[in-house]
């Protein structure tokens, strides 16, 4: 006799961390239920199958204590079910830990509350502690824990599964009537369980290379370019550090210096003084982009308050810049008039990005010419207010392609590109109410505190923009 107890399917139980699927998934213990469709609809480009056995030839197999993957060669993974069935979890996790790639994630499900169901062995199960510890073990920061399935689902399961050993015909009967009503009613989970769950859905990351690693952390220290003291800016005192910092000890001149959204200057002279002072003699030049024209809330603050809204500044500006402008090559105007055929970009300040269709102009002109490894991408407004979402979201829709650095607590974050960003792939304004949502929902998911609520907050209002 079939089993009574009613499961929602592997895609409803999916559906609340799909989001985290992204790049190339390697689906490790994949079974026979066929979830790709799913998968790609979520974000998923590329699916890698894996199990100890299958009789689909498109499976890789093997035992996932020891898979035949090289380090980093995944974006996401999925394992579902599986570590209960191992015979070392332990060395299981870590094998998933080190074919992920550094910032990407694991999805990992084990149960809790279950009656012993061999596939082939049968061997532990864990609370949500227990879970988390697991994965920490492993080297992997903990996201989400999750609940599945429903109270219905485990006392309906575990009562089939006694009554099965040792029940009459009669019993089990009815109560295989009784279990197939009851978790067909009640098959919604419940997210308020925290430690009684029937199964745990974690969320783990692989932590990203230090910010020690790629640029260093001597800036922090740092006075603020004496260059700099001088020029109004929007800026905030280590952003100035910042950007000396990497043209002066991190540029290589493997690529351009993108400076999109200069100003009066603050952002081009820390970039330019630094350069001049880069030991391997590099001279440029800087790329700088700007209206040069006022807006309403720059009148009484950094110009009269009688200037005309929509007057040039630019000559302000060139006067700022004046001891530097050797290595400045300066592009006025609209921005998305000006499209990028200047080769590989090795710096990229974005601080122009205040419309998501800007946004992803800019993601189209100058995301496929960074360097893998290389360039830096710096989203200025990423924690600066709720009126930006679009950035947060451009990021997580091409996390496959970025790993985090390290951020100036407000406004500035850093992004090393990890992975060649592709022409044209996909646009923030192309994106579903939904798609947007899932994304932001992931940025924020990567911050905590005040920086994960800004981000929800931006979220929010951009939903209610858009």
């Amino acid at each position: 006799m079939r089993s009574p107890v009613h499961f929602q399917s592997l895609e409803q139980e999916l559906e609340p961390v799909a989001k985290y699927l992204t790049g190339h998934l390697l689906n490790a213990g994949c079974g026979t239920r066929d979830i790709e469709e799913f998968l790609r609809s979520h974000g998923t480009k590329e699916i890698t199958r894996f199990d100890i056995a299958s009789a689909d030839p498109r499976v890789i197999t093997g035992e996932i204590e020891s898979m035949p993957f090289g380090d980093a060669s995944f974006d996401s993974v999925l394992c579902n079910a599986v570590l209960e069935h191992v015979v070392d979890a332990e060395r299981g996790i870590r094998e998933l830990a080190r074919v992920v790639r550094k910032g990407g994630y694991l999805v990992v499900t084990v149960p809790f509350l279950q009656p012993y169901h061999p596939s082939p062995g049968d061997f532990r199960r864990y609370t949500a502690d227990g879970l988390a510890q697991l994965g920490r073990n492993a080297g992997l920061e903990l996201i989400e824990m999750l609940p599945v399935h429903t109270l219905a689902q485990t006392i309906g399961w575990i009562t089939w599964e006694h009554g099965k050993e040792a029940w009459g015909r009669i019993r089990r009967a009815a109560a295989w009537i009784l279990i197939a009503i009851a978790t067909r009613l009640f098959s919604r989970t419940d997210r308020r369980v925290v430690h009684n769950a029937n199964t745990y859905q974690a969320v783990f990351r692989r932590p990203s290379s230090s910010e020690a690693d790629i640029i260093g952390t001597s800036w922090r220290h740092q006075a603020v370019p004496a260059a700099c003291a001088n020029v109004p800016t929007m800026l905030v005192p280590d952003e100035l550090r910042l950007l000396h910092h990497l043209t002066a000890n991190v540029y290589r001149g493997e690529g351009a210096i993108i400076d999109a959204g200069c100003f009066l200057g603050g952002s081009t002279i820390a970039l330019a003084d630094g350069l001049r002072r880069n030991p391997r003699g590099l001279r440029g030049p800087i790329h700088s982009y700007d209206r040069f024209e006022v807006e309403e809330y720059m009148r009484g603050t950094f110009f009269p308050a009688g200037t005309e809204t929509g007057a040039s500044f630019r000559a302000q500006y060139e006067n700022n810049i004046a001891p530097w402008a050797s290595l400045v090559e300066v592009h006025a105007g609209d921005i998305t008039q000006q499209p990028w055929n200047g080769g590989p970009i090795e710096i990229l300040f974005i601080d122009l990005a205040k419309h998501w269709r800007v946004c992803d102009w800019i993601t189209w002109q100058f995301f496929p010419h960074l360097i893998p490894g290389r360039s830096l991408v710096v989203q200025q407004d990423y924690l600066y207010h709720h009126w930006v979402g679009w950035l947060h979201v451009t990021m997580e829709l091409y996390a496959d392609c970025f790993e985090y650095v390290c951020d100036t607590e407000v406004n500035s974050v850093v992004f090393l590109n990890t992975k060649k960003v592709p022409v044209r792939e996909r646009s923030v304004d192309s994106l579903s109410r939904e798609e947007r949502a899932s994304l932001a929902d992931r940025a924020a998911a990567r911050f905590e505190g005040a920086k994960r609520e800004l981000i929800l907050a931006a979220k929010a209002h951009f939903l209610e923009m858009a």
